[in-house]
């Protein structure tokens, strides 16, 4: 899953940090319609550079831009188009939130309860920990406890999410944590005494008249499903081919991703809650309230399953993306402006996490020229100069690691100012022990240039032949690095 404020994760847990802020939405005037033929140039060079989804815009009420873009499948050489299936990932939470918030407004529960009040064997240092704060990320725990696909069921993902070591008091910070909305979920559960999808499905998503969204109670079997690709176009198939539960997704998964569904859903999805046609006005309103700040310095904060963040015009721009490094989706909502972004895609692309917005900058400025995602370039080795000396010593690190001392001046003459300085000491430290605990000694299998000081460095490692790739960003002035990721590749 995938969220604006993440950028990529050490195996499957947290990043050393660092993606850069979502961008700021412009201070113009909404275009008339020649925007949109400008918009269609942009998603139509994005398709040449390896672009494959779909994309709509409503503006007051209308689709000026409904169209699919590349193939939903490669092999059989079908394209995608405005009825594509796509995965949402993230995107789930929000729908977690609005289970939430019905059975508020249904009286059998209260967001400032304690979840000790449904989850039984909840330890003394988690038993303060409200309903609003897992809804806001603000309960202390982590992004994972395991991998998507990991066989568990309920009662062991709660058990296991209760002996959990919190990463900080509950209510004191904000920890972007798909292990609290999986506990939210598990709470809509017992408390509704339905199925999570099934309680979704009948309290919210059809009455919104929302037909093509969920895990199983659709039938997929007639509709156009998206097949998932990797970055070097490695079939990864849909949802569905990957090990699920019975009725939907293991619990490390459920109720925080892996939700399928469409553009058009996803559009009409926000128009029900814009309208109060499944949650009352005052629940709404809770629901897109900016209560905790995304990390220092984020320029967005998050409500109920939604990010909000302030345009320069002094409107609501209502948020939230997902992925999970294949497949990837983002609505943006201009709330008070009458226009709703929503685009999906079935294949991994470096950059594709910014398309949305910049749809949103040709929609408000006439003169904004986007910026393309580009293809990934490869390199025969090392790049030459500053970022191939760079790129050598962090390599050197991971491999050789280093008592506290050294790794600390190692990190203090390597790291950039920003990167250095968002977040602790002790946090970079446990981050670069972990990169060298699972990679250490290796060897390099091949180099990517993702972008101009931007490089994918895929690492096999010599203990366990296991294959890691490395996120590197450096900065263009001295090439000191500036974000740092790495993620288990198979």
């Amino acid at each position: 899953m995938e969220h604006r404020s993440a950028f990529l994760s050490f195996t499957a847990c947290l990043l050393l940090s660092c993606a850069a802020p979502a961008p700021a939405p412009i201070d113009t005037t909404i275009t008339p319609d020649p925007a949109i033929a400008r918009i269609d140039s942009f998603m139509q060079r994005s398709m040449r550079n390896g672009f494959n989804g779909s994309l709509l815009v409503m503006r007051d009420g209308k689709a000026v831009i409904d169209k699919g873009y590349g193939l939903r499948d490669r092999e059989k050489q079908l394209p995608n188009t405005p009825a594509t299936v796509h995965a949402i990932g993230s995107i789930t939470k929000q729908f977690t939130a609005a289970c939430v918030m019905k059975l508020q407004e249904m009286g059998k529960l209260n967001v400032h309860d304690p979840m000790s009040k449904y989850v039984s064997g909840v330890p003394k240092d988690k038993a303060a920990i409200t309903l609003h704060q897992l809804l806001t990320h603000s309960a202390g725990f982590p992004d994972a406890i395991g991998d998507d696909y990991a066989p568990i069921g309920r009662e062991n993902f709660l058990e296991l999410a209760m002996s959990t070591p919190l990463k900080f008091a509950p209510g004191s910070g904000y920890n972007y944590s798909n292990v609290g909305y999986s506990i939210l979920g598990a709470i809509v559960e017992m408390v509704s005494g339905q199925s999570y999808e099934r309680f979704l499905h009948d309290q919210l998503l059809k009455p919104a008249g929302v037909e093509h969204t969920g895990y199983l109670i659709p039938d997929w079997s007639h509709a156009d499903l998206a097949i998932g690709y990797e970055k070097d176009s490695e079939r990864w198939g849909t949802m569905l081919d990957h090990p699920w539960a019975d009725d939907g997704p293991y619990w490390h998964l459920r109720c925080n991703g892996g939700i399928l569904s469409t553009t058009h859903d996803m559009a009409d999805w926000v128009e029900a809650l814009h309208t109060h046609k499944v949650l009352d006005s005052a629940t709404v309103a809770s629901m897109f309230m900016p209560y905790v700040q995304e990390g220092e310095g984020a320029g967005s904060h998050y409500g109920y399953g939604w990010a909000i963040f302030n345009t320069p015009r002094g409107t609501r721009l209502i948020t939230h993306n997902g992925g999970n490094g294949i497949q990837f989706a983002d609505v943006l909502w201009y709330a008070d402006e009458g226009v709703t972004i929503v685009l999906m895609s079935n294949a991994s692309l470096r950059g594709m996490q910014d398309m949305a917005w910049e749809v949103g900058h040709m929609i408000f400025d006439p003169h904004y020229e986007p910026r393309m995602v580009q293809p990934a370039k490869s390199l025969a080795g090392l790049p030459a100069g500053a970022a191939g000396d760079r790129l050598k010593s962090l390599l050197a690190i991971i491999s050789s690691g280093g008592d506290d001392a050294a790794l600390k001046s190692w990190l203090q003459k390597n790291l950039g100012p920003g990167f250095l300085k968002d977040q602790p000491m002790e946090r970079h430290l446990s981050a670069f022990k972990q990169a060298h605990k699972d990679i250490g000694a290796h060897h390099i299998e091949r180099i990517e240039q993702l972008g101009p000081e931007e490089y994918a460095l895929h690492l096999r490692s010599d203990h366990d032949k296991s294959l890691f790739r490395v996120m590197v960003q450096l900065r263009p002035s001295d090439a000191l690095i500036g974000g740092l990721g790495v993620e288990k590749e198979e």
